[in-house]
């Protein structure tokens, strides 16, 4: 068969429901199959994982040979046969043969790619199937099959009946040697999965559609409750107004279902993103000869598609911070009193409206003295500011741009770029990072990011009679302070919370390039606000109150105004400006406002 006509099928019109099922659900597989590999090594008596694992290959496997996939029938045939040998207890698990299942996986993962962008396997596998062939010999010359009948445990035997009893999964070798032999029909039959009566694949433009018109409701909602609030105080006590009023509540109580249904169908477990992070964690312990073991708490949380896309990159930078800069090698460890083993923990929980996503581990901490003589020596910051500074803002220093505790410069780390990107790609999804250490006992970041940027909570503030919107999940507290308690230094305002130093900030100046007037008011109102690892207070004159609000973007004729992240309808119809709070510490960040 030509190249040409070799992938006929994947180029059928008819065919294409087919292809597209077949290249969701090898994803699916992929996603899983990513942390049970790495969890098999750990655990490879576990004969449960051991089945799931060989029919996740076999699913792929099946499905590949229909559509005429050679290459990817291939290798995951090989890899099949010799998972098949480690549930038969005809072979034993090491790091060696793990290494080898793993590549396979990554080729079999290039070949997918490689289909589902170019509709061929323009992959070269010569070097995988050669190594899987050489494990497979070796296998065979060093354990032969052996025929008597194996001793099952009541666990085993529950776990075969289990998966026998389940009309959707074939577990026995006959059922599987039947399988090859599928007609089209019966592939098909496979493909349409039992879980997709209940689920349906969805455009994420169609999503985005939905979400839009939900907004605009939200509006109409905002504005009826204001018209209900101006007739129950004209017209108390009437039909009119007592109807209204229900009908107001009926549809603020429909409203806020509906938004919620809607979110939810945006909504992704952010296990999809912490799947990987097992054989990431794995190759890396490997390459820089450390014992570590990787914990995940909360997979099951979930975050906006958008946000789960945009946080991958972060949560990179910060794991193989840890592991190359925090978990110290079994030597220092053992040294030091410690486990040789190292222990990284990646764990999300939903607070509020924001999730918090925390990677913590046991090393050797941060030392905030040896931060800033860094600092120091890189001309980032002065000898005098660097003794003014206390030992959480040392440790933000971390994320100034070119800033590296690294010696020397390593395929892991040691370029002065990571810290910043993460502090850049957090700052994007208006969220807020945060790192707490302690010297010889481990370093934790967190970082706190609003569940979705389309609908948010917003915190609604008049500052100089000019209404505004600060959101929600960048305000950290608002405090009540007396003038008097509001210091100066070096011509900048501050306040003093909690033994922290904290710059105040003019909006007003901000947005309009002057200072408002001074009052005579004896106590102020001040919204803390956080943006990254920075944190600053916004003086305010009265508060209103929260509200749910959509982002409008100010439109092509105004463009981009400095400091404002958008607007929003209220419900009496007149239109507040979303403050940005990112622009905003940026603008602070690059005049002589900040201290």
């Amino acid at each position: 068969m030509s190249e040409q006509n070799k992938y006929e099928m994947l180029q059928d019109p008819e065919m294409k429901e087919i292809v597209v099922s077949f290249l969701e659900e090898t994803k699916e597989i992929f996603e899983t199959l990513n942390k049970d590999l790495i969890e098999l090594e750990q655990n490879s008596n576990d004969l449960d994982l051991l089945n799931q694992i060989f029919r996740a290959f076999h699913t792929i496997k099946g499905t590949s040979g229909f559509l005429g996939l050679e290459k990817l029938q291939s290798v995951t045939h090989k890899c099949e046969d010799i998972l098949n040998k480690l549930r038969k207890g005809e072979a034993k698990l090491n790091s060696g043969l793990m290494d080898t299942i793993l590549v396979s996986f990554d080729t079999i993962q290039e070949i997918v790619a490689s289909i589902e962008k170019e509709k061929a396997e323009n992959v070269d596998i010569k070097k995988t199937l050669a190594n899987l062939d050489k494990a497979l010999i070796i296998l065979d010359g060093k354990e032969p099959p052996v025929k008597t009948k194996r001793k099952r445990s009541k666990k085993s035997t529950k776990v075969e009946n289990k998966i026998e009893n389940d009309n959707k999964e074939e577990l026995f070798e006959e059922e599987i040697q039947t399988d090859e032999n599928n007609s089209e029909q019966n592939i098909k039959k496979a493909l349409s999965h039992t879980k997709t009566d209940s689920t349906i694949r969805v455009d994420v433009e169609r999503l985005d559609e939905l979400l839009n018109i939900v907004s605009e409701l939200v509006l109409g909602r905002n504005q009826l409750q204001q018209v209900n609030n101006l007739a129950s105080t004209g017209f108390e006590g009437t039909q009119i107004a007592r109807d209204l009023a229900d009908a107001t509540k009926q549809i603020d109580l429909m409203t806020n279902e509906l938004q919620l249904v809607v979110m939810k169908t945006r909504m992704v477990k952010i296990g999809k993103v912490f799947n990987r992070f097992p054989r990431l964690v794995r190759d890396l312990s490997r390459e820089t000869g450390k014992n570590i073991k990787l914990d995940i708490f909360g997979e099951d949380t979930e975050l906006d598609k958008t946000l789960i896309e945009e946080i991958n990159d972060p949560l990179v930078h910060l794991v193989r911070n840890s592991i190359d800069h925090g978990i110290e090698s079994p030597e220092v460890r053992e040294d030091a009193n410690k486990n040789p083993q190292g222990n990284i923990i990646l764990s999300a929980s939903q607070e509020g409206n924001n999730i918090v996503i925390s990677i913590s581990d046991d090393g050797k901490g941060i030392d905030p003295e040896k931060i800033k003589s860094k600092a120091v020596a890189k001309g980032l910051i002065t000898e005098e500011r660097a003794k003014e500074l206390s030992k959480h803002e040392a440790f933000n220093l971390i994320f100034l741009p070119g800033f590296s505790t690294a010696e020397n410069v390593t395929n892991i780390s040691g370029r002065g770029v990571g810290m910043d990107v993460v502090r850049t790609n957090v700052r994007k999804l208006r969220g807020i990072i945060d790192i707490e250490s302690e010297v010889n006992k481990g370093t934790t970041v967190k970082i706190k990011l609003p569940l979705t940027l389309a609908i948010i909570s917003g915190m609604v503030v008049k500052i100089d009679n000019e209404t505004v919107v600060i959101p929600l999940n960048s305000v950290v507290e608002v405090v009540r302070m007396h003038v008097e308690d509001i210091k100066t230094i070096k011509g900048k305002e501050v306040i003093k919370v909690r033994d922290e130093i904290i710059p105040l900030v003019d909006v007003y100046e901000v947005m309009y390039g002057n200072k408002k007037l001074e009052s005579d008011r004896v106590w102020q109102n001040i919204v803390t606000v956080g943006i990254a690892e920075k944190r600053f207070g916004i003086k305010v004159d009265n508060l209103i109150g929260q509200k749910e609000i959509v982002i409008k973007s100010l439109g092509n004729y105004l463009g981009n105004v400095h400091g404002i992240a958008g607007s929003t309808i209220m419900g009496d119809g007149t239109i507040v400006m979303i403050l940005d709070i990112g622009e905003i510490l940026h603008f602070i960040s690059n005049t002589k406002k900040t201290i």
